[in-house]
């Protein structure tokens, strides 16, 4: 009697891999780059929730803007500064949006770092999140005379940043509340999420950059005519 083998060939098994292998090849970079749109999408919506917080800061606090920065005095060190950076200033007006189910499963302070930072502060290592600020306001919003801004006094809200994603490269930069074009993180598929004083947020992308996730800008309007200094910049 002849035996039949319904095993697989060599050749086969060889059209197998070959088919498995040109499918991962295109299915890998495609869950990379929804992964990556996915960061981009909860950053997004993150900056939208802070803005809803600076409002209501603002609303009770005559108008004005919280801080940049947690020093003592201005820029230009003529006044003497007590109101909270914007970091901590934002706390109360966040946790009232925090969902009933997620209070029970992770802390307080767990839940506010989910809406403060990008996405990208999961890979800080633990010995190094309490002195990083992956998302920064722009420290040009208040006058080196000033300690606070009221946020109708900006001209050309629509344009004028008020956070964006920051760059975390060194310690002395994680750490800072505030920047400018220069500490711009495009960490977002080449580009960075920016928060507009007026509420909207965009993905921008300079155009004279390589992506690189810490370089930071090297002008002033950088990717698109961005105003920094609403007291100076058109």
């Amino acid at each position: 009697m002849i035996t039949k083998n319904y095993g697989f060939t060599i050749i086969e098994l060889l059209i197998a891999v070959t088919v498995v292998t040109i499918l991962m090849s295109i299915i890998l970079p495609m869950l990379s780059i929804i992964r990556h749109k996915a960061q981009q999408v909860v950053c997004s919506n993150n900056l939208r929730e802070l803005f809803l917080a600076f409002e209501q800061y603002a609303n009770d606090n005559n108008g004005l803007l919280p801080r940049s920065n947690n020093n003592n005095q201005s820029r230009d060190n003529s006044k003497t500064c007590s109101a909270e950076v914007w970091f901590k200033a934002v706390d109360h007006y966040l946790t009232s949006s925090i969902i009933p189910n997620e209070r029970d499963k992770i802390s307080y302070e767990e839940r506010l770092l989910l809406i403060k930072q990008d996405p990208i502060f999961k890979t800080v290592p633990l010995s190094k999140q309490d002195t990083t600020r992956t998302i920064k306001m722009n420290r040009y919003l208040v006058p080196k005379s000033e300690c606070q801004r009221s946020i109708e006094s900006i001209q050309n809200p629509t344009r004028t940043v008020l956070l964006f994603d920051g760059r975390i490269d060194s310690s002395g930069v994680a750490n800072d509340f505030e920047g400018s074009h220069n500490i711009v993180a495009q960490r977002h598929s080449k580009a960075a999420n920016i928060l507009f004083v007026d509420g909207h947020v965009e993905c921008i992308q300079n155009g004279d950059s390589d992506g690189t996730t810490n370089e930071g800008w090297s002008n002033s309007h950088a990717g698109r005519e961005l105003v920094w200094d609403p007291d100076v910049d058109p």
